[in-house]
Formats: C-alpha cells, sequence, structure tokens
C-alpha cells in the first residue's frame, strides 16, 4: 500500500516527515499562544504582574511563560539560527570542520522535548 506513495525525500520543497511533524507541534503551539494567551495589544490584563514577552498569562504557573518561551524561539530564533547554520555550512573549509547541522538539529530535538514535556498542562 505505502509502494504507491512518493518518496518525499526526493521532492526539496517537501521536508521529510520528522521535520513537518516539528513544525507541526510548533504551529500549534503558536495558535495556543497568539489565540488563546493573547498579545497585550488587544487591551486584556493592563495589569503588569498578568503579561510576560507582550503576551497576557492565565496560569500562576510557568506553563504560559514556557509555552511563550517557545513560541518565541520557533518564531524569532530558529530562523535566525537556521540562516547562521547554512552559512556556516557554505562557508565551511577542512580547518573548521563542525557539524552546523547536527547541532542545530539537536537544539530542535530539545525544544521539541520541551514542547511534549508540557502539552497536557497548556489546555487546563
Amino acid at each position: 500500500m505505502t509502494d504507491d506513495l512518493p518518496d518525499r525525500q526526493e521532492e526539496p520543497d517537501n521536508p521529510d516527515a520528522d521535520e513537518r511533524m516539528f513544525h507541526a507541534c510548533f504551529s500549534l503551539l503558536g495558535e495556543f499562544v497568539e489565540q488563546e494567551l493573547g498579545t497585550t495589544s488587544q487591551g486584556y490584563d493592563k495589569e503588569q504582574s498578568r503579561l510576560y514577552c507582550g503576551y497576557r498569562l492565565h496560569s500562576a504557573n510557568d506553563r504560559d511563560k514556557a509555552a511563550i518561551d517557545l513560541w518565541l524561539w520557533y518564531r524569532d530564533d530558529l530562523p535566525r539560527e537556521t540562516a547562521v547554520c547554512d552559512h556556516a555550512i557554505a562557508t565551511m573549509t577542512a580547518d573548521n570542520l563542525i557539524d552546523y547541522e547536527q547541532i542545530l538539529q539537536d537544539l530542535k530535538d530539545q525544544k521539541l522535548r520541551d514542547l511534549i514535556d508540557i502539552r497536557r498542562q497548556l489546555w487546563i
């Protein structure tokens, strides 16, 4: 049955399954942070103790903060880190053989584990 499916690895615009899963998980996190928590520009909760990095906090524990931190990393930091990695790979010489791609992949794996750790607490 799976013999009829195209080999997605051969298609340059189609990332492999683990990359799609990574982006899907962070896309869901983004929906939670942007829609469920909402930004302070929406006019809610002007009280400073209820704000964190421009977003509203709904819980007294740190789960909302962890979700916001992960979302901001994915939205803002990951594209920069990917660009640095791509540049480093493009300019790699025999003198600086560092596996930048593996370093970035390890970081993404850790951030995904962090997201999985808090996932059940987000919609409580």
